[in-house]
């Protein structure tokens, strides 16, 4: 069986004397860096949230703003385009006008040809009676 004796209790001392030791070298500025890191984690974590939020915020934001913009330009683009068709019509319809402008001017130009070259025809066509009529005639 086991006896008490003065032994037993200068190991106890030693060990309690090792454990105060330890707690105090050892245990507590490792709890202590622990507490620290623990701290850190969470305010990190609680950071990473946050800015996740924010990101989220900001990227919402940005998207609002790019589908506004894109709306913008597809309603100028839908704007240039119906200003190029109006152009292109009135470019057509002003080449156009100056196309018949310049038909009717080789018209009235042919007919006034056309009225001289028979007139030519006329006075060719009796003096070649003429000379048809005297040869034969001769």
């Amino acid at each position: 069986m086991i006896s008490i004796d003065a032994s037993l209790i200068v190991v106890f001392f030693i060990v309690w004397i090792l454990v105060v030791f330890l707690s105090k070298v050892f245990f507590n500025p490792l709890r202590q860096i622990m507490s620290e890191r623990k701290t850190r984690i969470e305010a990190n974590i609680q950071a990473a949230a946050k800015n996740s939020n924010d990101f989220e915020q900001i990227s919402s934001q940005i998207e609002e703003v790019l589908s506004k913009a894109r709306a913008k330009s597809q309603a100028i683009r839908a704007k240039f385009e119906q200003e190029g068709w109006n152009e292109k019509k009135r470019l057509l319809d002003e080449v156009n006008r100056s196309c018949r402008q310049e038909v009717e001017m080789v018209k009235i130009k042919l007919e006034k040809q056309i009225k001289e070259i028979k007139k030519e025809l006329k006075d060719k066509s009796r003096d070649f009676a003429l000379q048809i009529e005297k040869k034969l005639l001769n």
